[in-house]
């Protein structure tokens, strides 16, 4: 309650309530319902009601925004006034936006050699002065994105991970904070459990009492902007003229995955489905992406299965694409 001041502060905060009981709340819609409360507080200091002057002037396109952006930044407000209609606390309706623009990054494909340079730099961060806050820096830099790399889970379902979701004796993930709110497991490589044993034994010793598996100092999960720039950094030094972000690990393991298939018994579809459930995808057909990315592997599938390629992988839609 005391971090909202504006008139709308006891339905966002029940609101809020509501989100998190159903675990659809997430650090971006915290920080922007902040901005939109701080708005209403500064621009309408009298008004005792949400209009819908108010909501169309927040959800406007910046001069300067992307379309994508705008969305991002608008979604808990629409998310807040569908809440607020099924209740009939307002007659408010929903803005009128923008459609998505279609992501134009085209994923970065590793080689061997970059990765060996990356996660090189993320073993030798250096350590100054031997600071708390340096060694969980680099202890989490060490782990985070090599279980990225090997699991292919999101970067927010890695950060928002608890300790209370790693079984580190049956190596599994539970992954509950993810894209679409569709809760999954994912198996975890004896190899990768190893690291994960280590990490949490040492990280016990500087953070005992941890929730998140991976934490910052105030006992919270590590934001979006510091993976984000941690990462830009230690790839930059390692592979100086390129372009990657850490959630083109997650396109890695799919198409690793994809193109292992291509020498074995065509069993296509059960491969598939294992991948799209492991991915945490709603269906199947968000998984038929990663076809349009790996290499040849439309050509082999036409190959082995000719005249039934079409049923099994018909063409992807444009909203079905992330």
């Amino acid at each position: 309650m005391r971090e909202y001041r504006s008139f709308l502060k006891e339905i966002i905060a029940k609101f809020i309530d509501f989100m998190i009981a159903s675990q659809h709340w997430c650090d971006t819609y915290a920080r922007d319902m902040k901005r939109f409360d701080g708005y209403l507080f500064s621009n309408y200091p009298e008004e005792t009601e949400l209009t819908q002057e108010i909501v169309d002037s927040w959800c406007r396109k910046r001069p300067k925004e992307s379309v994508n952006s705008c969305l991002a930044r608008t979604n808990v407000v629409v998310a807040l006034i569908r809440y607020m209609n099924r209740r009939d606390l307002t007659k408010v309706k929903e803005p009128d936006r923008p459609k998505p623009q279609k992501c134009t990054h085209l994923p970065h494909a590793f080689t061997t050699a970059e990765l060996i340079r990356f996660f090189y730099e993320c073993d030798h961060i250096s350590v100054s002065g031997n600071s708390k806050e340096c060694l969980i820096r680099k202890l989490i830099l060490c782990v985070i994105f090599r279980l990225m790399y090997c699991t292919g889970i999101r970067p927010n379902e890695a950060r928002e991970l608890k300790r209370s979701e790693v079984n580190l004796i049956h190596g599994v993930l539970n992954i509950v904070q993810t894209k679409g709110h569709d809760q999954h497991y994912v198996a975890i490589h004896e190899s990768m459990v190893e690291i994960l044993k280590e990490y949490d034994r040492r990280m016990d010793e500087l953070l005992p009492k941890r929730v998140y598996f991976f934490p910052d100092q105030t006992e919270h999960y590590r934001s979006r902007k510091w993976l984000q720039t941690n990462f830009a950094k230690l790839w930059n030094k390692a592979n100086p003229g390129t372009i990657a972000i850490s959630y083109d690990f997650r396109h890695h393991y799919a198409t690793s995955n994809i193109n292992s298939w291509t020498g074995d018994t065509f069993e296509m579809y059960d491969k598939l489905y294992y991948l799209s459930k492991s991915m945490g995808h709603c269906s199947v057909e968000h998984t038929k992406y990663y076809y349009s990315i790996v290499p040849r592997m439309a050509d082999i599938l036409n190959e082995k299965c000719a005249e039934s390629f079409d049923d099994l992988m018909p063409e992807v839609l444009e909203d079905e694409v992330w």
